[in-house]
């Protein structure tokens, strides 16, 4: 017998109720639980079949055209995860009806249903009951029987209650696995955000690395080995270009050990592909390698191919300056993980772009200035030291890095009458343009001032004067002073020796600058006893010139601050380091100075320095003649007499009739306008040198004389028969000087 149990209402056709979008969509969903479903099945067929006293069980779940075998017992019944037909048996049937379906004897009520697990199983009597999650019929529980028998109620209710049972277990192991589908998502979702906040932090750290580097090759670099570990890839190249000027692109590249074979590849890009798309459009491109090499844009790298990595998939960015502009692109290839590139990828290196196209714009601009500083810079200092017979000499600048910028260090080796020469090295603190304009400014006017022949102490007070001016005293002409400005306005540093080959003597004035250090001809080292002024523009404190005897063979080290003080070194020992290398001989001065710049610089200096090194030659006495001359115009012929026979010992008569005319006019002069005592001076240097001293303090001065005039005309002769002539001030009185050009037959002897 059969019996169908119903419900209230009009019942739904069973098409409708088994095509049910909702329950479909639960049956999906048990069956995406099958390894957790599985055994619950299995165990609940076995459970039915030994409650109902039948050799067969089974339990399956109806889809939209098949039933899927969940759990079975028997060995005729299907085994768990094979499927069959929903008319092999009659769960289609409970599952539309949602209620039990009693068979005793198929024989009596089959009409040829079933007829496909009758063939498989035997059976005759059938009892199932609908598996309910959530109220859909999502399957069923039966037994089988391979005789005709009849079912009585106890044993329906015992296999609906066995139904509902194993439903609320299916129903917990549903719930449990969205709620570890949950925590996964909840996971993953935190392992992103994780990720995301470990790249921001990578990114910024990206940021603070990129904005720190130096140069503009630095950052380029910085840029591109953050690029590639932001992203995690093995290729990354960064190309910069000005006005997509491919030629002059700048280009970085960092790639893994994977490429390492390829770490020497340099060419540039030939700006005909998608390259230039990416930088005209500026907007980023992501690919996969399919797509990359399918790209109407895309024209390989021509010859360079085979020096080139090889392409695995492609993301590139824009570098955009502040105003629009295109600087160049950031490329990555060939993820480390295999995949492809991503929004994320593509989003994470955007951040990067922008911030790195700030701080290369910015590092650009600052190395032209830094260029255009110290091109004026260059311009500025002695492009050669002159030669001179007082000294030999031997210099060393380094400009600091571009970001630090160039500095006001600057030295100078300066000609002075008397065959003596100036020393002088400085310092303006600050750095860029202003800095190395107003190095030059006191340099042009250390010139100036040393033309006059000041003592050290009296130079350094008028320098001192000109940069503490203020402004109102010059008027609307700001040309005739030096105030300091900006960083300048800290101070300048200036140090002025002035070395006589004659007394072997050398007297200094220093206004805050590091003093020299002295190696005596034995190796000893140490520093000069010079009292140290204040900084230029303090005023108000007078400057003390020192006298220090410098016998042959000594080496003078004159330097600045950047030379021997860093981060991680203080002056005092930047200084003993300096005596120690000074200490050990070098094969020439040139040497020495790259010994002592390999020493203490190692690397690019983070304050620019200056060094000159000086080894002072006394002049040969044979070549000086000195005689005093008494205030009597009768000694103006003995002098000249004197002064023929001298020059005709040095093989000098060439010149004898112009140096006698010379010498007559200016003892003439002294002797006529000077106090006495009176003395004449004659130097055979690279020039000869006549030389007339008095106790006057009164400087003479050059007149255009009269038809009429009786006198005047001496000074205007010394000036046209001489290369120059000059007045020097001493502690008392005057020296008016001239030089004369030696003979063209050579320098003179012992000349160096």
């Amino acid at each position: 017998m059969t019996e169908f149990h119903g419900g209230n209402g009009v019942t739904p056709s069973p098409a409708t109720v088994l095509h049910g979008p909702s329950r479909l969509a639960a049956v999906d969903a048990v069956r995406a639980i099958d390894d957790r479903t599985g055994a619950a099945f299995t165990r609940s067929a076995e459970l039915a079949a030994r409650l109902l006293g039948t050799g067969m069980a089974l339990i399956s779940l109806a889809g939209i055209d098949r039933q899927f075998v969940r759990g079975g017992t028997g060995a005729a019944v299907p085994r768990s995860g094979e499927q069959r037909g929903l008319d092999w048996a009659f769960c289609s049937e409970v599952v539309a009806s949602g209620r039990p379906l009693v068979i005793d004897d198929l024989r009596d009520t089959s009409g040829g249903r079933a007829d496909g697990a009758v063939a498989d199983t035997g059976m005759r009597a059938y009892l199932g009951v609908p598996l309910l999650l959530g109220g859909l019929p999502v399957g069923a529980l039966c037994v089988l029987d391979t005789g005709p028998r009849s079912w009585d109620p106890g044993q329906r209710h015992a296999l609906e209650q066995l139904g509902e049972s194993v439903m609320s277990e299916i129903g917990l192991r549903l719930d449990a696995a969205e709620s570890d589908r949950l925590h996964a998502r909840t996971a993953a979702t935190a392992a992103v955000e994780r990720q995301r906040s470990q790249q921001l932090r990578d990114l910024a750290r990206a940021s603070l690395r990129i904005n720190a580097t130096p140069s503009l090759d630095h950052a380029l670099q910085t840029v591109t080995e953050e690029a590639r570990r932001l992203v995690g890839t093995h290729q990354s190249i960064t190309s910069m270009t000005r006005d997509l000027r491919w030629g002059q692109a700048i280009n970085a590249v960092s790639l893994s050990d994977k490429y390492a074979a390829y770490r020497s590849f340099d060419a540039p890009p030939v700006g005909k592909g998608i390259y230039v798309l990416v930088c005209r459009e500026n907007r980023p491109m992501r690919m996969t390698q399919d797509e990359l090499e399918a790209h109407p844009a895309w024209r390989g790298f021509g010859e360079y191919a085979s020096r080139h990595p090889p392409m695995r998939g492609w993301l590139a960015v824009p570098l955009i300056t502040s105003d629009g502009r295109s600087l160049g692109l950031v490329q990555l290839s060939d993820k480390e993980d295999g995949g492809e590139f991503t929004a994320d990828d593509e989003a994470i290196l955007v951040q990067l772009a922008q911030l790195a196209s700030a701080s290369i714009e910015k590092a650009a601009a600052l190395e032209s200035q830094y260029e255009i500083a110290r091109t004026l810079q260059s311009s500025l200092l002695p492009q050669r030291l002159p030669e001179q017979s007082a000294v030999s000499a031997a210099s060393r600048y380094l400009p600091a890095t571009p970001r630090a910028g160039v500095g006001g260090d600057w030295f100078d080796v300066i000609a002075l009458s008397g065959a003596r020469v100036a020393l002088v090295v400085g310092d303006v603190v600050g750095h860029g343009i202003h800095a190395a304009a107003t190095m030059g400014r006191l340099r042009t006017a250390v010139r100036t001032l040393a033309d006059v022949d000041p003592t050290p102490e009296e130079l350094l007070t008028r320098l001192d004067d000109l940069v503490s001016r203020p402004p109102s005293e010059s008027d609307t002409d700001t040309d005739d002073r030096l105030g300091l400005e900006g960083e300048a306005a800290l101070g300048a540093t200036c140090l002025y020796a002035v070395y006589d080959p004659v007394a072997g003597r050398c007297a200094l004035a220093c206004a805050g600058h590091p003093v020299p250090v002295v190696v005596s001809p034995d190796g000893h080292t140490g520093l000069l006893d010079v009292p140290v002024g204040p900084p230029l523009g303090v005023g108000g404190v007078p400057f003390e010139t020192a006298e220090v005897d410098v016998p042959e063979g000594s080496l003078l080290a004159f330097y600045t601050d950047g030379l021997v003080e860093s981060r991680s070194r203080d002056l005092d020992a930047g200084t003993e380091e300096l005596r120690r290398i000074l200490a050990v001989p070098g094969e020439s001065l040139e040497t020495l100075c790259d010994d002592v710049v390999r020493a203490l610089l190692p690397e690019p200096p983070a304050d620019d320095a200056a060094l000159l090194l000086v080894r002072p030659h006394s002049l040969d006495r044979a070549r000086v003649a000195t005689w005093d001359i008494g205030a009597d115009p009768a000694e103006v012929a003995r002098v000249r007499a004197r002064v023929a026979r001298r020059l005709a010992a040095w093989g000098l008569d060439e010149i004898g009739f112009v140096t006698e005319l010379v010498v007559s006019e200016l003892i003439t002069n002294a002797i006529r306008y000077g106090l006495p005592p009176l003395q004449l001076r004659l130097i055979h240097d690279r020039t000869v040198i006549c030389e007339v001293s008095d106790t006057s303090g009164t400087a003479p001065h050059l007149r255009r004389a009269t038809a009429l005039d009786e006198g005047g005309r001496g000074l205007m002769l010394v000036a046209r028969l001489t290369q120059r002539w000059g007045t020097r001030q001493a502690g008392e009185g005057k020296t008016i000087w001239c030089e004369q050009a030696l003979p063209p037959t050579g320098p003179p002897p012992g000349s160096r």
